[in-house]
């Protein structure tokens, strides 16, 4: 077993996808090294995910071994000059190259050595044109599996955020009134932010990001909706690949990135249009047949993507192990 210890900080500042990554990263690297989950620092979040908040100045801080950065999108703070880590690694996540590359400036300083590189998607790194690693996703495939479907239950499509507007596209609050008006039941987690647009909208349940656990969320689902939009929107779908884990049919947006890991009319559909997208789940609710196949699909799909190899190179490179 590697016996330097490995630190993973991100800045924990909500309940939601860095954060969910970070978490699975540790629990993978603690069987390998003593591993460490840091927060910059105390939140809700922090406490969620069961990180660490930096205090330099009470000597609480991440020293030496492997230094991981968790996106791109913080400030780790005058602590960073302390640890002395013998590697530096950032996972890049957003989809943006002035604020990939100042952060990458920011980090070049006398005491840390020279970033490597890890990208959450192909396209990701294709956008950056720059060199390191791909990181698969790190689906534990036991937890999220297949759910039984109670007979007779209404169609549920829903989806999981965080609980942020500039999470949901301005469009979202209108496709579901459409979709609740016309009998499909919408569930959404980490929606509460919608609730002023979604007023007495029936068949419409919007729960806090931390009301249930992931599985037994989507779970409660038979397809996934996956539009997200934000100022850095997502370059990798770590929770749209749960989706696919757990059997659900995944209706996305057609923009370049979900593609990479959704064929159109195999484990899901692609839209265009808010149009599309409706008249895409209104067909689907109708066809069970079809929900079979597309979400069979999906599941074989996860299991390609987060299979067993290409998680053990990754997290060996992590440690030490392999080249880059």
């Amino acid at each position: 077993m590697m016996t330097d210890p490995i630190h993973i900080v991100t800045s924990f500042d909500a309940i939601g996808g860095p954060e969910a990554q970070a978490r699975a990263l540790a629990d993978r690297l603690s069987a390998l090294a003593p591993t460490q989950l840091w927060s910059l620092r105390p939140s809700r979040a922090t406490a969620h995910y069961r990180a660490q908040p930096i205090s330099p100045f009470g000597g609480q801080m991440p020293r030496g071994g492997t230094l991981i950065l968790v996106g791109t999108h913080f400030e780790p703070g005058v602590w960073l000059d302390y640890v002395k880590p013998k590697r530096l690694i950032v996972i890049c996540n957003r989809p943006s190259i002035g604020q990939t590359m100042a952060f990458l400036t920011w980090l070049e300083r006398p005491s840390l050595p020279p970033a490597e590189l890890a990208f959450v998607s192909k396209g990701l790194k294709a956008i950056m044109a720059l060199p390191g690693r791909l990181c698969p996703p790190l689906i534990d495939l036991e937890r999220f599996h297949p759910a039984r479907r109670t007979a007779g239950q209404c169609f549920r499509v829903g989806r999981h955020a965080r609980d942020e507007a500039a999470q949901h596209h301005p469009d979202d609050p209108s496709l579901y009134k459409m979709l609740c008006w016309n009998g499909i039941a919408v569930r959404l987690l980490g929606a509460t932010v919608l609730a002023p647009s979604l007023a007495e909208t029936p068949n419409l349940q919007l729960l806090p990001a931390d009301a249930e656990v992931p599985e037994n969320f989507l779970g409660s689902l038979d397809l996934f909706l996956y539009r997200p939009a934000s100022r850095f929107p997502d370059a990798g779908a770590t929770d749209l690949i749960e989706a696919m884990a757990c059997g659900l049919p995944v209706i996305a947006r057609a923009d370049g990135r979900h593609s990479e890991w959704i064929d159109h009319d195999d484990c899901g559909y692609l839209f265009v249009s808010q149009e599309e997208a409706y008249e895409q789940v209104i067909a689907l609710s109708k066809s069970p047949e079809k929900q079979k196949a597309l979400g069979l699909a999906a599941r074989q799909r996860a299991e390609r993507l987060g299979g067993d190899q290409p998680v053990r190179d990754y997290l060996d490179w992590l440690c030490g192990g392999l080249p880059q």
